[in-house]
């Protein structure tokens, strides 16, 4: 694992001139092989493994992070209670549940701690990887790109929104998938939805379409687009690992 840099992208200059031109016309695109294999491979083993993941959830406006320990001290009665809540908050409204792994926006801070996650994006924070977001989102304007690793088990969601955050510039999402192998219907979807009626009445929400994980794809999408992850099934046979973030002015 010390060995990783993530140096340079894996995408050539036919392929990337071909996903800048897909994010144009759609403001999407997947592009496949970002890493190489080795690369990609040797993360998604320690996702598996040694990453220190926790549990993240909010309630209202609060976010919680809980570790093994805690999610342990919890109990049957509790942990069932904050499922409860986590089900009546997520029917009507924001809610999410999924364990995470966050990355510091701060350089000194990533460079210190110097896991995996934090090599991969200090790598997307240099020039060859800059230059390949600004190519693929005609954005030359792209300053920094932030992250966190993400594993969605059985019963994990996150339910719609759409990423515009005051203060952020966030210019598009990324999504760097990380399961070598997941079936549809496993859940687990990125699903983009359709915008509201125009004039006060709520629309439809229906799902313009949807993107099973693709192990080393990297799929970026203009923010804000209202999207969401769907529940992933309690039998999925894996979980569902990615690394996450916004490219930012």
């Amino acid at each position: 694992m010390d060995t990783l840099s993530f140096a340079r992208p894996a995408l050539g200059p036919d392929a990337t001139a071909r996903a800048a031109a897909d994010f144009a016309r759609t403001g999407h695109v997947r592009a496949p092989g970002v890493l190489p294999m080795a690369e990609a491979e040797a993360l998604h083993g320690w996702l598996t493994g040694d990453a220190p993941f926790v549990r993240v959830l909010n309630q209202a406006d609060k976010v919680w992070d809980l570790d093994a320990q805690a999610l342990a001290s919890l109990g049957t009665e509790r942990s069932a209670a904050l499922t409860q809540a986590v089900h009546a908050q997520a029917r009507d409204g924001f809610q999410y549940i999924y364990d995470a792994l966050r990355v510091s926006d701060d350089p000194a801070t990533r460079t210190a701690r110097a896991l995996p996650v934090d090599r991969l994006v200090a790598a997307f924070n240099t020039r060859p990887w800059l230059d390949l977001f600004r190519t693929l989102t005609g954005e030359p304007a792209i300053r920094m790109v932030d992250g966190q690793a993400t594993r969605y088990l059985p019963g994990h969601f996150l339910t719609g929104h759409d990423d515009d955050v005051a203060g952020k510039d966030r210019v598009a999402a990324y999504v760097l998938n990380l399961t070598p192998h997941w079936r549809t219907e496993w859940g687990g979807l990125l699903l983009f939805h359709d915008a509201p009626i125009t004039g006060g009445v709520p629309g439809p929400d229906d799902v313009t379409f949807g993107l099973s994980p693709r192990f080393n794809a990297l799929h970026l999408f203009k923010v804000p687009q209202r999207h969401s992850v769907s529940l992933v099934a309690p039998f999925a046979g894996a979980p569902r690992l990615s690394i996450t973030g916004w490219l930012r002015r």
